[in-house]
């Protein structure tokens, strides 16, 4: 036996954050949760449904798009975290209307005839606890993993006079590790729309902390890099270095996942290896650090684009998926990258067949930033952006006794706080005629959502629906400010949109056997995959579905 064991592992962290700015506004509220956990943690025990499995085929298909967007000629990288940026998409959506509700539904593939506002929600709630969980009652069914038929008695031949890899330090060390963090930080003062706390806090798990940006701006520079730094593990530390005035609130999603291999590699077997940017013939190869194993693994030729496929299986419901052209360069990797739908990668996942493979592969660091500003804005998400056009008064501002909401909304359920969101005429009307019951109805078409719910009215079916009362004094105040030239602060808008992510595959431990490092030469594979080239990768909970990281490798380096 070994006197120690090197433990191959991945790790990763990934950040998102989204900055918001708006004018001033006022209280705070926190609302219990108990009863919306108890019902999730039922409903995770049922088979995903239908619109679940398209919410989570739509963030692979969110990431074909994103990796389109950012393609280049110059990066050696371009990986990045689709689930996270999926979250503070769905967390912005949660609180939007009108023309940005739109644009946010079109970004992320998600179609409103198919998939209802509350059908969206509910479903990325479940996908998230689903990834985070460790349940066996959620152990996946994958294709490859039920039809084994790789010959693992010859390989245990093979591997009988070799001395055997000791097992990680089960105390140290567990096998996978996934954490999502959501955070809320708000300007001192912020106050929530009593529907959008609860359900942030339920279906997200988003932490809420009010700071002081103007007057304490290097307080709360400290705080938010301390939350994103522990949410990490210390991958990711000091994403913020400024906090402009201007802003109300940062929604910051983070992403950590540890993993150990299903099946280690051979620590002796990595050395350095050529790799070739431009193809076998082409210029400026270089020496990078090339892992190699050689075990049974999910194979599949895709022989319409002339790729190759391994899936390089974590431990537990995860696995990492190469896909390498013949001859790869940058053009055929991009060119690749086109053809993978969420469709395309289900199909492909299902008609993988496990055999036995010898594995090279780059160790990689990468460390990305990005800011998704003007990507999104490339994928058609405009008005967010825009001061006067953005949309999500929602998150902010509840109907005129927020009070009385807020006792209501505390014992609901998701579903039934849904209800009340939906963006209807009829449910404006209904809104206005809680708190007034004898309100004669006047409706105020072409004004904006923030400036109709500032002045007490309802808004719904793109209309302003206001008492009749109301609605003569918003006349009043419309014509005072046209004459005063004093600019309505219609909303908050989004400022930025940044994601980082840091992510490393390597070898770490104590020295492994000699004899181990020439097992990889001596056995007889049926496939040789060898990474020496750009490819394609991403990493994939398959419970869910969901793509953690996901992009084309130029350079290892």
């Amino acid at each position: 036996m070994h006197s120690g064991s090197r433990v191959p592992w991945m790790l990763a962290a990934v950040l998102l954050a989204t900055v918001l700015v708006a004018g001033p506004v006022a209280g705070q509220k926190n609302f219990a949760q108990k009863q919306a956990q108890v019902t999730q943690q039922t409903n995770r025990q049922q088979p995903q449904s239908t619109n679940t499995k398209k919410v989570s085929d739509s963030v692979t298909n969110l990431a074909q798009r994103i990796a389109g967007a950012i393609a280049n000629q110059k990066s050696k990288t371009e990986i990045f975290s689709p689930v996270s940026i999926a979250g503070a998409l769905s967390l912005l959506l949660l609180g939007s209307g009108g023309k940005t509700q739109t644009e946010l539904l079109n970004v992320m593939g998600l179609n409103p005839q198919e998939l209802s506002f509350r059908d969206i929600h509910l479903s990325f709630g479940r996908l998230f606890q689903d990834l985070v969980s460790n349940e066996p009652s959620l152990e996946p069914l994958v294709t490859w993993r039920l039809n084994d038929k790789c010959n693992r008695l010859d390989d245990e031949d093979d591997y009988e006079d070799e001395p055997n890899a000791e097992a990680p330090n089960k105390q140290n060390e567990t096998d996978l590790v996934m954490q999502i963090g959501n955070g809320i930080f708000a300007q001192n003062g912020t106050s929530f729309d009593p529907r959008y706390d609860k359900l942030a806090k339920d279906l997200y798990k988003s932490e809420l902390q009010q700071l002081d940006f103007v007057s304490d701006e290097s307080h709360s520079v400290r705080v938010i890099n301390n939350w994103v730094h522990n949410q990490t593990h210390g991958r990711i530390s000091d994403i913020v270095s400024h906090i402009s005035p201007d802003t109300i609130l940062m929604i910051i999603n983070t992403l950590y996942f540890r993993g150990l291999w299903e099946e280690p590699f051979q620590p002796l077997a990595t050395r350095n290896r050529r790799f070739y940017p431009n193809g076998p013939d082409g210029p400026d190869s270089f020496d990078v650090q090339t892992m190699a194993k050689s075990h049974c693994m999910p194979y599949y030729f895709w022989e319409e684009m002339n790729v190759r496929v391994v899936g390089v299986p974590y431990r537990q419901n995860v696995t990492m998926y190469i896909f390498l052209p013949t001859n790869s360069t940058r053009e055929l990797v991009q060119k690749l990258q086109k053809n993978i739908s969420a469709e395309k990668v289900n199909e492909i996942v299902t008609k993988m067949k496990m055999k036995s493979v010898t594995l090279l592969f780059p160790k990689m660091h990468i460390s990305n930033s990005l800011s998704l500003k003007s990507v999104m804005q490339q994928l058609g998400l405009y008005s967010v952006f825009d001061r006067h056009q953005a949309d999500l008064y929602s998150l902010l501002h509840g109907t005129p006794s927020k009070q009385d909401l807020a006792s209501k909304v505390g014992e609901m359920e998701a579903g039934d706080i849904f209800d009340l969101l939906e963006d209807t005429t009829e449910n404006a009307i209904s809104e206005l005629k809680k708190h007034d019951p004898d309100c004669t109805i006047q409706y105020r078409e072409g004004i904006l959502r923030g400036e109709c719910l500032k002045s007490g009215c309802a808004f719904g079916g793109n209309k302003c629906v206001c008492c009749s009362e109301v609605a003569q004094d918003f006349r009043r105040r419309r014509r005072d400010i046209k004459v005063n030239m004093k600019p309505a602060n219609e909303t908050i808008f989004v400022n930025e949109m940044l994601h980082k992510v840091d992510l490393s595959v390597n070898e770490r431990g104590t020295e492994g056997g000699a004899a181990t490092a020439t097992l990889i030469d001596r056995i007889s594979s049926q496939i040789n995959f060898i990474v020496n080239g750009p490819f394609f990768m991403f990493i994939r909970e398959e419970t869910t579905r969901l793509p953690l990281f996901y992009g084309n490798v130029y350079n290892p380096k």
